[in-house]
């Protein structure tokens, strides 16, 4: 199996490493990911700009390492390009922090899985609390036992991963789940002085469904939440359709 490894915290990142410690026991790993931080970028390519390409000490268990001054989307074209290797699977990660619910609108590192999908490329994204916890590293090897056993990342689907919240040092087993409603906050502060907005952010909660991806990490599972390409409003498309006939 090739496998493609990318994220958006950047080449200096522990998640990715650990993530690539695991996946090359079962298969060859390829990496290609961005050279500094590129968090919340989503699915944003660079248009009529040069990438530039960094060869960087190879991260330890992959085949090749290739980095980008460019974005985590813009490192599935390049790598592509780059190693000319048919990748059965995409794993975008670990990020450094959760994406659960509406996160998956703003994160980077479902914005490469996502991508890669475009180009045909079975995709997981992949995020924890904190991936340097002691329990992460034989915790993916299970998940990824599970993932290829039960073929779940097979479809047109992306998988998004969520490893549980930062209180636990075990996990409880794997959870399916939906997209929660955690939103998050944000307020531009505007500095008279230095004439910029300062951004500071907070997550609202709700009271969340106790099948949400949110619900399951705060109970200790690691959830994982098929998501689609489609955001056709179809309940209210049949509705005005009704209507309309």
């Amino acid at each position: 199996m090739n496998i493609l490894v990318t994220n958006d915290d950047g080449y200096k990142s522990d998640g990715i490493r650990t993530l690539v410690k695991s996946l090359a026991l079962f298969g060859d790993v390829y990496v290609c990911c961005p050279h500094k931080q590129q968090s919340a970028s989503s699915m944003s390519i660079s248009i009529n700009k040069k990438i530039k390409i960094h060869l960087p000490e190879n991260i330890v268990g992959a085949k090749s390492t290739v980095t980008i001054e460019g974005t985590p989307s813009d490192c599935i074209s390049v790598a592509l390009k780059e190693f000319k290797v048919d990748f059965d699977l995409c794993v975008s990660g670990i990020n450094f922090g959760h994406n659960l619910a509406n996160d998956i609108f703003y994160s980077g590192t479902i914005g490469a899985a996502r991508q890669a999908r475009l180009k045909e490329i079975h995709s997981i994204a992949v995020s924890a609390a904190n991936p340097n916890a002691p329990y992460i590293y034989d915790a993916l090897n299970s998940f990824f036992d599970y993932i290829f056993d039960t073929k779940l990342y097979k479809g047109d689907h992306i998988l998004n991963v969520n490893f549980p919240s930062i209180n636990f040092n075990k996990t409880k087993g794997f959870k399916l789940t939906k997209l929660g409603k955690k939103l998050h906050n944000s307020d531009f502060i505007y500095d008279e002085n230095k004439k910029v907005y300062i951004t500071k952010y907070s997550s609202k909660k709700f009271i969340e469904d106790i099948n949400s991806d949110v619900a399951a990490v705060e109970d200790g599972y690691i959830s994982i939440t098929p998501i689609s390409f489609d955001n056709t409003d179809h309940s209210f498309l049949d509705k005005i359709s009704k209507k309309n006939l």
